[in-house]
């Protein structure tokens, strides 16, 4: 039975997130990819408007302010979206994706994808969160505490590891 590699992402996966993703298993290693993307309809206004005040996205901070934000609806599609062109650009560059899931909370969605098989880590691809990245509070962190199976996380797009 092949293990599992669950992969949580937020936006798309970049063709550079899945040479990394794919070059953390030794060659000739029976794995399986599950894409979770999160819908982040309710995110906390005040931690978004920190975040991207830190990374100087004045834009995205001003819209957190006045509401700017999509609504549940909104962020679903673009959840879906993003799932269909990360499992399209994992299965181009050869890999197998055996699930692919758009969740409210991916912490239980990743509970439910260990009882179903053997998951042997998780690779979580971000955007920058410096206030999550700081007070430990990212997903990447959550999955670690909880889940019991290794944690990577990058930033999409670099080779920037979370913290």
């Amino acid at each position: 039975m092949p293990q599992t590699v669950i992969v949580l992402t937020e936006d798309a996966l970049l063709p550079v997130d899945v040479e990394q993703i794919l070059g953390l298993a030794a060659p000739d290693t029976d794995l399986v990819y599950s894409v979770l993307v999160p819908t982040e309809a309710e995110h906390g206004v005040v931690t978004a408007f920190l975040n991207n005040l830190w990374l100087l996205d004045l834009k995205e901070a001003w819209e957190d302010l006045t509401g700017g934000r999509e609504d549940e609806r909104a962020a679903r599609t673009d959840a879906t979206q993003a799932l269909g062109a990360s499992v399209g650009v994992l299965e181009a560059a050869g890999a197998v994706v055996s699930s692919a899931t758009v969740a409210d909370d991916p912490i239980e969605a990743m509970k439910a994808e260990l009882t179903a098989g053997e998951v042997v880590q998780v690779v979580a691809v971000t955007q920058p969160r410096p206030v999550e990245d700081t007070f430990h509070t990212s997903w990447a962190d959550k999955a670690q505490e909880t889940l019991g199976v290794p944690v990577l996380h990058f930033y999409s797009g670099t080779s920037t590891l979370g913290t």
